[in-house]
């Protein structure tokens, strides 16, 4: 304020000077330069008077609106901006959702009135606004847009703490099988996150990173042909607001569960920052069963059984680390760097305890074996996008450039002890431990263009090119007696490179007919080349497409077609076609055996061919006053399916090959409805119903005739949520999954339901607590009936657990956090220079 004061004291003469004659224009110039205006006041609610927090103000030209500073409130409804012209005409401008905008003009003016305080300025509510928020918040529960539908699962209490899995099992449509993979209408879908194709499982994505995910049932040919079962597009929360804010969490729950989460945002100015790490860990002790009775195929007649149970205790710990920088070079151009460090280990042991009974039900072997596997890996992802913006609203250009390593090292030792009743010579115990270890380098570049040529035309373009290269390692050795006279197995060790490469073009065309129905047409064409190399013993399998002919070419393409028509009452119809693509993967094609059991082998077919499929799609969403509802009907024809398939070994009867083959054709179709509703105030409800009817058709055995199954099938889930007083939320969430025909045989039924209890304290702190699978009934299990066997078999992911969470939010938005450090230090710089000089203190 000293330097101000004696600024001000020489301006005057300076002003009067230069309306003399021979005034010094450039000495006041420079002074000018010296003095900036201030004003500053306080921004209340005009009904409540408390103070309205992060309000934007801003000030203008009073003639034009050329801006010239601006601010957000501070938490008590304060603002202050400086650095404005030291005199002239200005207007502030004040906006808030929900609010009315305030627009008011003031005056700054020299030498007495270079501050301004515009004392408490009262907003007023925006009743119409807030009325068009309050329908956006219902739709966007379950929206629908012309080839995707959003599921938010950001307020999903049960998952805190979990992972991805977590939340895939309340999502609608979505279910999740015992190794913890989601299905969508009864397929694999196609995992991404933030948009492109991800290495991770969903077992490795916090779920309190989340933010929604994205339900494409149709991918349109924006994406790519191999998503033949749909696509999950996890998106990650990502936090944008100037200032600094993060969450930090911590959780605990029996079974030995763990967890704990810190993600930290800052944004300042043209920079965006971002960091998160979370580590989670649990154990599972679950227990299952396998009963098999051998039969005689000519007389039908049972020939020996098989009982075994089994005890199993696992181990799952993950680490997830990422980092963030964003950068706008201008209004329309920002570079995006992005880091993520995925690890952990998996450590399993499967205690099994079986007998073997002749055909009249004697026992005649009784044993035990144990099976310890331990995996460990580390994925690291490094991301670099561009992205610009026109002038022109919805026209876009991005550019996206990926690069992924992984390494994982795994092993097991199974532990076998045979007992048979009648001898009286005991079976040496045997040994059989696996080494293995695999690492893998992938490239993704991707161009993606977007041109609106008018309100509802719009051209799509981009090209896509993928490349993986893997090289892994199996050693299998096997031991009697003891665990130190290993012989290496040669059939069941190998050695192995994978190549895998995709390019891939598309274009997409978006526009509006003369009854007002959208449209989107696309195609896509994909150039394929993959190739396996068994490096130790020298063979090698590999398919190319399109390789030459005009069958390949056509095979090549894959159009889309969307439809959609939207009418004034809130109904909205969509229409799709599409052809996709599902290339058979290395583990299906190459003829070794991979996994071993004392019951089963698992082998590939190298004569395995690609699988289409068709896919149709009619939607309707309606919206109404207090929830929506979504329907669905689909129907999928697949040619050359690829299924799994299981027939007695040609050497030892009792052991089961495990293989995949090329069906003749496979037909499925289903209707599925989605229905959420606000009964009263503090009352929400949604229910999920999915009913289907599957045909297939293929070989099971390869000498043997074709053979059939069809039938119908449905899983429902449903979530009820209530609000109690004082910020105290329960959610119960419940789901069940009917038995599903399989070719000679079906699934078991599923059942389960969850419960969570949510309290907010303030506005910074969160407690939750979850039971998972209440009544312990979370169990999934198969049944087949053969010429050759009967089997039925159960088992679990995991057991029921209880787990309670902690959540701390902080932050502050603040545009110049970096800034006010500077002035701040620049002040005290100023300050001590001031206190150099002695004007007469």
């Amino acid at each position: 304020m000293k330097k101000s004061f004696f600024l001000l004291l020489f301006f005057v003469p300076f002003v009067f000077s230069a309306q003399m004659p021979g005034g010094n224009n450039a000495q006041m110039a420079k002074v000018m330069k010296e003095i900036k205006g201030r004003v500053y006041g306080k921004i209340v609610d005009a009904s409540t008077q408390k103070p309205v927090e992060y309000a934007s103000v801003v000030v203008l030209w009073h003639n034009k609106d050329s801006l010239l500073g601006g601010s957000l409130t501070a938490e008590n409804g304060d603002f202050s901006i400086d650095n404005l012209p030291p005199m002239g005409g200005f207007r502030i401008k004040v906006t808030q959702i929900g609010y009315q905008t305030y627009t008011s003009k003031f005056y700054i003016q020299l030498p007495n009135k270079i501050e301004v305080d515009l004392g408490d300025i009262a907003l007023k509510i925006d009743q119409k606004l807030l009325s068009e928020v309050d329908v956006v918040a219902e739709k966007a529960q379950v929206t629908m847009n012309i080839d995707k539908r959003v599921y938010n699962v950001d307020k999903d209490m049960s998952v805190r703490g979990g992972t991805a899995v977590d939340a895939m099992k309340n999502v609608p449509g979505v279910s999740v099988d015992a190794d913890g993979n989601a299905q969508l209408r009864n397929q694999s879908p196609s995992i991404f996150v933030d948009g492109r194709p991800s290495n991770l499982t969903l077992q490795q994505i916090p779920a309190d990173q989340i933010d929604r995910i994205e339900v494409i049932t149709n991918p349109s040919v924006k994406y790519e042909a191999q998503a033949t079962g749909g696509i999950l597009n996890i998106i990650l929360k990502k936090n944008l607001k100037p200032g600094y804010n993060g969450i930090a969490m911590g959780n605990v729950g029996t079974n030995d569960r763990y967890g704990a989460m810190l993600n930290l945002n800052v944004k300042e100015g043209k920079w965006n920052f971002s960091g998160m790490y979370n580590f989670n860990q649990a154990f599972n002790d679950t227990k299952g069963f396998t009963d098999r009775i051998q039969l005689n195929d000519s007389t039908n007649l049972a020939t020996a059984y098989f009982n075994q149970d089994n005890a199993v205790r696992m181990k799952n710990m993950f680490n997830f680390g990422k980092l963030g920088v964003d950068y706008n070079l201008t209004n329309r151009d920002m570079v995006s760097f992005n880091a993520m460090l995925v690890a952990g280990e998996f450590d399993t042991e499967d205690n099994q305890d079986y007998n073997i009974l002749d055909a009249d039900q004697v026992e005649r072997v009784y044993g035990f074996r144990q099976n310890e596997q331990f995996a460990k890996f580390q994925n690291y992802n490094g991301q670099l996008l561009y992205k610009k913006t026109y002038p022109k609203a919805g026209k876009e250009l991005s550019a996206d450039f990926n690069y992924n390593y992984t390494n994982s090292n795994n092993g097991y030792l199974f532990t076998t002890n045979d007992h048979p009743v009648d001898s009286v010579n005991s079976i040496p115990v045997s040994y059989q431990k696996n080494e293995g270890a695999s690492n893998a380098n992938q490239v993704v570049f991707q161009l993606d263009f977007v041109n609106p040529h008018s309100e509802t035309k719009k051209f799509e373009a981009g090209i896509r090119s993928f490349y993986k290269t893997s090289v892994s390692s199996n050693d299998t050795y096997n031991a009697t007696v003891t665990e130190e006279n290993y012989t290496r197995d040669s059939i069941m060790s190998n050695r192995y490179v994978i190549n895998d490469m995709v390019n891939a073009a598309y274009v997409n065309y978006n526009d509006k007919t003369i009854w007002n129905i959208s449209y989107q047409a696309g195609l896509r064409f994909e150039q394929s080349y993959y190739e396996g190399i068994i490096t130790d013993r020298n063979e090698s399998f590999s398919y190319r497409y399109p390789s030459g002919s005009a069958e390949d070419i056509m095979k090549s393409l894959f159009p889309g077609i969307y439809l959609s028509k939207k009418t004034d009452k809130g109904h909205e119809w969509q229409l799709n076609f599409s052809r996709k693509i599902k290339r058979p993967n290395f583990f299906q094609l190459m003829p070794f055996v991979m996994f071993s059991d004392r019951q089963n082998i698992r082998i590939g077919n190298p004569e395995l061919k690609p699988e289409f499929r068709n896919i149709a799609e009619l939607n309707y969403n309606k919206v109404f006053e207090k929830g929506n509802y979504l329907g669905s009907v689909y129907m999928r024809y697949e040619e050359q399916p690829i299924t799994n398939v299981a027939y007695p070994s040609l050497t030892s009867p009792n052991v089961l090959v495990n293989t995949f083959v090329n069906g003749e054709n496979s037909v499925q179709y289903g209707t599925e409805h989605t229905i959420k509703h606000t009964f009263f105030k503090n009352l929400d409800a949604m229910l999920n119903v999915h009913g289907y009817y599957i045909y297939m058709k293929g070989l099971v055995v390869p000498t043997e005739p074709e053979v059939t199954a069809q039938g119908p099938a449905f899983d429902a889930k449903a979530t009820l949520g209530y609000k109690f007083p004082k910020q105290l939320t329960l959610q119960v969430n419940g789901g069940y999954r009917s038995p599903q025909v399989l070719l000679l045989g079906n699934t078991l039924d599923m059942y389960y339901m969850d419960i969570s209890l949510n309290k907010m304290i303030g506005t910074k702190w969160v407690l939750n607590a979850t039971l998972s699978d209440v009544f312990n009934t979370k169990r999934m299990g198969t049944h087949y009936e053969t010429p050759y066997y009967i089997q039925d078999m159960s088992r679990r992911r995991e057991q029921r657990f209880f787990r309670f969470s902690v959540t701390y939010i902080f932050g502050k938005m603040d545009a110049s956090i970096f800034k006010k450090g500077k002035q701040m230090r620049n002040q005290d710089n100023q300050q001590g220079g001031q206190d150099g000089l002695d004007f007469g203190k």
